[in-house]
């Protein structure tokens, strides 16, 4: 059995009207664990989302890319990768 590890990626919306719900029902390749929503300013929120994948994926390089070719998503960051055993 594969490990797997834990992404936490700030998620942020094309528009201030997309729901976090919205996007986060549209990741079906991964598992998201859990995911808060951070207001930015004028109405934008932030999604932070930590999100299951296999270690053996090579990085979190296909999440990325299934996020940046999602129509609702605008920007994608990284902010941290651990073991999912381990708590973010």
């Amino acid at each position: 059995m594969p490990n797997k590890v834990l992404v936490r990626i700030k998620i942020l919306p094309n528009d201030i009207e997309t729901k976090p719900e919205d996007i986060i029902n549209s990741i079906k390749k991964f598992k998201v664990v859990r995911y808060t929503v951070e207001p930015i300013a004028f109405g934008l929120n932030a999604i932070i989302a930590d999100i299951e994948m296999d270690e053996a994926e090579g990085g979190t390089d296909p999440l990325e890319e299934e996020l940046k070719n999602n129509p609702l998503v605008s920007e994608v960051e990284v902010i941290a990768v651990s073991y999912a055993r381990t708590k973010l």
